[in-house]
């Protein structure tokens, strides 16, 4: 069998819910585009995860490391570690070696939205809101049991000046959290639109005037990588974000697909992260 020419590797704790499929879609469209591709996962955590990858002095060719928000916001959450020994040093090696990465392509951006159940007489985000302000204990929030959607739901309570406690519980996935709505385990759902889609819950958009926080998914290459081998990821990656087939299978899941470039995906990981700031919000949210 011939080796592969893309290897996409993933943090074992972020190769599943909607990351996953994004990444198995990708090495699909690579596959119809010539390019013979496996998607790996890394164990270990984010921080563990990133180091294995990007340490590595010989990159090898074709080796790609999957990224997504959720990253960000582990290595936040990390630095400020106190109980674990090393975690915080891990975390801070971990985003150095990221910003040293080469960014290749983004693959899909999706906005975070709220949604309740469809006969609640919730209607609207500042309705919700209006309802968290008067009473911050009575909405149960149901999110996915990740940093990035706990940060968010603080962000939220932050943004809006809740005065008190919201609380939240979490599930294994975005899809479960939203089919919690239906069970009476959660009467509202922070998720990304794949999430939302069935037919039992009203969303209510992004309730602040701040643009809406958004679930991604990306690609970057270790910073040994050579020019010429970066080059040639780069346009393969850049054909499948603009070919038409992929991005109609993204929109009937539901997701946003990003656009060919590589400006928004640097911007992120070479700079700080907005999770750094979230993380000081989160005991806003308290877990049921």
């Amino acid at each position: 069998m011939r080796p592969a020419a893309v290897t996409i590797w993933a943090p074992a704790g972020e190769a599943g819910d909607e990351s996953g499929p994004v990444l198995v879609d990708a090495a699909a469209g690579l596959e119809l585009g010539g390019h013979r591709t496996v998607v790996k996962t890394l164990p270990g955590g984010s921080a563990q995860a990133l180091i294995s990858f990007l340490s590595r002095r010989r990159p090898g060719r074709g080796q790609l490391l999957a990224i997504t928000s959720t990253t960000l916001a582990d290595l936040a959450h990390d630095r400020r570690e106190t109980l674990v020994p090393g975690a915080a040093e891990e975390a801070a090696l971990a985003r150095a070696l990221l910003r040293r990465s080469k960014p290749v392509g983004m693959l899909a951006s999706d906005r975070l939205e709220l949604a309740v159940e469809r006969g609640s007489s919730i209607r609207n985000g500042a309705e919700l809101v209006a309802s968290l302000a008067a009473a911050p204990g009575e909405q149960l929030f149901g999110i996915d049991d990740d940093t990035f959607s706990r940060d968010q739901l603080a962000a939220l309570v932050e943004g809006a000046g809740i005065d008190g406690e919201v609380h939240f519980s979490v599930f294994q996935s975005s899809s479960d959290a939203s089919e919690a709505i239906a069970t009476g385990a959660a009467e509202a759902v922070l998720a990304g639109r794949p999430a939302l889609r069935h037919g039992r819950l009203h969303t209510l958009g992004w309730p602040l005037p701040t643009p809406p926080p958004r679930a991604w998914v990306a690609l970057v290459a270790r910073p040994a990588v050579d020019a010429g081998q970066l080059d040639t990821l780069r346009e393969w990656v850049a054909a499948l974000q603009a070919d038409p087939h992929w991005r109609a299978n993204l929109r009937g899941e539901g997701r946003r697909p990003a656009e060919p470039g590589t400006g928004a995906l640097a911007n992120l990981i070479r700079h700080t992260a907005p999770a750094d700031r979230l993380e000081e919000i989160a005991e806003r949210v308290e877990r049921n």
